[in-house]
């Protein structure tokens, strides 16, 4: 399983991907959703199913969902990413992820942290050039940005049609113009990839 844990006061290395098993695109390691930010809908959503989750306090949050839980992400083949220069930002800045403290936090439990010399991040500074994204500029503005796109929803206009490690999935059923809960509905044909036809032959708008 993830253990992300902050890095101010901290230096990681990191080594290679080629030298894993392509464990972070593992369903029995962990890897099933991350959240998302409404800016990374269109370059996800003819790839991957967008779905919802319903935080702690009620608040509804939009996911990628990457694996069934049980199998490797679909479009990764021979321990290769198929769609790697359209793979998302998630998997891009992997062992990195943002906060909504706006520190940058690293994957501990990654088989290549800090098994090379190579500067990985530093003091909650990127430091490997190629790891270095967007998403993590403000990440905490762009959180709450996503958020009040959706909180005017009605929590009954929401459909629970998924469950991957007793998590709860929703699709949105309701009428709207929103050009994000559009892509949503789009890309639940990409639902079909990650679990059986006679599951997702049941999903209805």
């Amino acid at each position: 399983m993830k253990e992300f844990i902050e890095t101010s006061n901290l230096k990681f290395t990191f080594g290679s991907c080629s030298n894993c098993e392509a464990n972070c695109c593992n369903g029995l390691r962990g890897t099933t959703y991350s959240q998302i930010l409404k800016e990374e809908f269109v370059k996800i959503y003819k790839n991957f199913p967008i779905l919802f989750i319903f935080g702690d306090l009620g608040f509804i949050k939009p996911v990628i969902i990457l694996t069934n839980g049980k199998d490797y992400c679909p479009y990764q083949k021979n321990q290769r990413c198929t769609i790697y220069e359209n793979r998302p930002t998630v998997c891009r800045t992997y062992p990195l992820s943002p906060n909504l403290d706006n520190n940058i936090y690293v994957d501990s439990s990654c088989p290549q942290i800090n098994q090379s010399s190579n500067v990985l991040v530093e003091n909650n500074q990127i430091i490997d050039d190629s790891y270095k994204n967007e998403i993590f500029n403000n990440y905490q503005e762009k959180y709450i940005n996503t958020h009040f796109e959706f909180e005017n929803l009605k929590k009954e206009d929401f459909k629970n049609i998924l469950k991957i490690r007793n998590m709860d999935f929703y699709i949105y059923t309701g009428q709207s113009s929103s050009e994000y809960l559009k892509m949503h509905k789009e890309s639940i044909e990409n639902l079909k990839n990650l679990i059986s036809k006679k599951e997702t032959d049941f999903i209805k708008f």
